[in-house]
């Protein structure tokens, strides 16, 4: 059975685990989703905008994700190692 202080412990590593991914993943899309369209040729100057709506639309659907992602990456490994 575990101890109270490890599963105390094992919730605040997956919040800040969660967190962190929250913050870094919806980023990283949003930098290649604009990136691909500029590259792309479709974005740019004397574009109507549509791009860099859809990049921050991207993080913007992603950020939940993104944490449930980090948390349970955080829970998975603190399990495999007990």
């Amino acid at each position: 059975m575990r101890s109270k202080r490890a599963i105390g412990g094992m919730v605040l590593r997956a919040l800040s685990m969660g967190l962190g991914v929250m913050i870094v993943l919806p980023v990283v899309l949003a930098l290649g989703a604009l990136a691909v369209g500029h590259l792309a040729g479709g974005c740019g100057p004397g574009s109507s905008g549509g791009c860099e709506m859809g990049a921050a639309g991207l993080a913007l659907y992603a950020a939940i994700p993104s944490f449930v992602l980090g948390a349970g990456w955080s829970v998975f490994r603190d399990l495999r190692k007990r």
